[in-house]
């Protein structure tokens, strides 16, 4: 008798992996089985049918999954409901009375796995029919993963949300619905990725995530050994190939272990599945089964859970975390980023603005019941992360570089003579006013100084008397202008240092790109940015001078003409009161 052939072995290893699944509480080493390298077998094959005990443990199992991710679709948010509900139809009644049938059926079920796993990581905006009632209408709706679902009428003058837990419609407020409004430009790439102000309903208390029908069930019962076996497992290299496959994406899709889940089994978990010189067992696809529909039930809910958090300095520290899906994480009312190199949450070293912070802290202790606005990432974390990179004012004003501080300078001295002047000029109107309402001369306002100069003087001749005054109101205007021409001189250099260091910085950028070429645009920012930051401050520098020159001036000016009025009305009683009215010659009146 011959001796046995190696892919014989095989075949009865992993008969014996199947016929004898371990317990669920065994550790994952033992849901998989090592694979013996496979030369070109002489053993005969066959085609297996679901007589076969083997194939009909494995063709349960994959109804059984078909089964639970149904129900998670027909209770979860409806959306796309008539396309996703008919994919698994399809699938649900696809044969499996072979190994190609079988192996078919099962990559088209990750597959439908997939297609609900990516649905939980992006946003969407699409038009479709809502039907509330008897009432339908053609609207808007907006998709925040498996999170929310929105709706806004095609006018923008009503918003809706999905509530999944009594499954109806609730209309928004107004302020929600500019919010809606932003969210459905961001999905339409209308307007560039940011964070998104949307109202949910808080946080999930814990035992309240949804549990599907795969992670409820009980394993199938172990399949009765037969000498059938050996034969019903060839065939099935591909179905162990696409599991492997899988695994492999979902292992590189998803930062392993996940914030807020038990990672270190389901890491092992996948590091076993894509293990070339294992095989998955029966129990090795049901825990992968359940590992997608624990990461579908992160993905759809708001959770909290505790866990350590690094804070900028890099110290860590136990605390409470809420996970809004696949798109935010909250700590203490801070914004924090999961970072799959080192497996750790990191607090934000430059957080969002004031306002969303506080949304932030409210939402974390908001009831699931409650709708309250909050800030999500849509991009999953990465436009958070940018923020660190977004320069603040002080590294803003910094690329300006020697030319921009000069600009600052000049624009401070300048704005602050402005400010002086103006309060200046606003109380010598005031002490004028006070000098008209008086018969006293005050010294303290020009009026005063010019009547009481006109006063003193013992000249009786109208030209010298002319003189006085017109030396008098000359000497006031110069006061008044005080300073103006050099706040126009500041307006008209401004824009020069600007177009200065728009030279310099371009000067700067053309040698870089002569040392290190044009490939990294990185190397060319400094330049660019010292160019469009110099210019900016130069203009910035120079319009609102103008225009603070023009109203000091136009201010200057009338109260000018009030000295000039006054003045003129004091010199013609002082020549009237020169001759008395009976020595007037004839003819002259007044």
């Amino acid at each position: 008798m011959p001796f046995p052939g190696k892919k014989n072995i095989l075949l009865i290893a992993v008969w014996l992996t199947l016929t004898h699944p371990p317990a669920m509480a065994v550790s994952s080493q033992s849901r998989f089985e090592p694979a013996p390298s496979m030369p070109n077998p002489a053993a005969s094959s066959g085609t297996a049918n679901l007589g076969n005990p083997v194939d009909a443990h494995w063709h349960a199992r994959a109804n059984q999954a078909i089964s639970g991710l149904k129900h998670r679709v027909a209770n979860g948010i409806p959306f796309q409901l008539n396309e996703r509900m008919a994919r698994l139809d399809r699938l649900e009644h696809l044969p499996g009375g072979n190994d190609i049938e079988l192996t078919e059926k099962f990559r088209r079920l990750l597959e439908a796995y997939r297609i609900e796993l990516d649905y939980a990581k992006n946003i969407e905006a699409y038009r479709d029919l809502l039907r509330i009632g008897n009432d339908e209408r053609l609207v808007e709706f907006l998709r925040v993963g498996s999170l929310a679902l929105y709706y806004q009428t095609l006018d923008e003058h009503e918003a809706g949300i999905w509530d999944k837990r009594r499954g109806l419609w609730l209309k928004l407020s107004s302020e929600d619905n500019e919010a809606i409004s932003q969210g459905l430009r961001i999905a339409k790439k209308i307007e560039p990725p940011q964070l998104m102000v949307l109202p949910l309903f808080g946080p999930d208390k814990p035992g309240m995530s949804s549990r599907s029908a795969t992670s409820n069930s009980t394993s199938p019962p172990a399949i009765e050994s037969t000498d059938e076996i050996s034969a019903a497992l060839v065939g099935k290299e591909n179905l162990f190939a696409s599991v492997r496959e899988f695994a492999a994406n979902l292992k590189g899709t998803y930062p392993w272990p996940l914030p807020g889940m038990t990672g270190v089994d389901d890491k092992n978990l996948l590091d076993q599945l894509t293990d070339s010189q294992r095989i998955a067992t029966i129990d090795g696809m049901t825990l992968l089964f359940t590992l997608q529909d624990k990461l579908l039930d992160a993905q759809a809910g708001i959770s909290k859970f505790k866990g350590p958090v690094y804070q900028p300095t890099g110290q860590a520290s136990e605390r409470e975390v809420l996970r809004i899906g696949d798109f935010t994480l909250i700590a203490g009312g801070r914004y924090l980023i999961y970072s799959p190199e080192t497996a750790r949450l990191i607090e934000l070293a430059r957080q969002p603005e004031n306002g969303l912070l506080d949304l932030a802290g409210d939402f974390a202790r908001q009831d699931s019941t409650v709708l309250a606005r909050v800030a999500i990432d849509p991009s999953s974390g990465q436009t958070l992360q940018l923020l660190v990179q977004v320069p603040n004012l002080a590294e803003r004003i910094d690329q300006g570089g020697p030319v921009g501080y000069l600009i600052l300078v000049l624009a401070g001295l300048a704005y602050s003579v402005s400010a002086y002047r103006f309060i200046k000029l606003t109380l010598i109107g005031k002490r004028i006013q006070r000098q008209l309402q008086s018969d006293v001369r005050h010294l303290d306002n020009p009026l005063g100084r010019i009547l009481s100069r006109l006063e003193q003087s013992a000249m009786t001749d109208e030209e010298a008397l002319y003189l006085v005054i017109d030396d008098a109101l000359a000497s006031e205007q110069a006061q008044l202008d005080h300073a103006l021409t050099f706040l126009k001189l500041i307006a008209a250099v401004a824009p020069m240092l600007g177009l200065l260091g728009t030279v310099t910085g371009m000067i700067e950028t053309f040698q870089t790109i002569t040392l290190h070429g044009s490939g990294d645009p990185k190397l060319m920012s400094s330049g660019i940015s010292e160019a469009l930051v110099t210019t900016v401050e130069g203009l910035v520098t120079a319009i609102p001078l103008l225009l603070l020159h023009s109203l000091l001036s136009s201010k200057s000016q009338s109260l000018g003409a009030v000295l000039e009025a006054h003045a003129a009305v004091a010199l013609a009683q002082r020549l009237d009161a020169r001759t008395p009215v009976g020595q007037r010659p004839a003819g002259l009146s007044r």
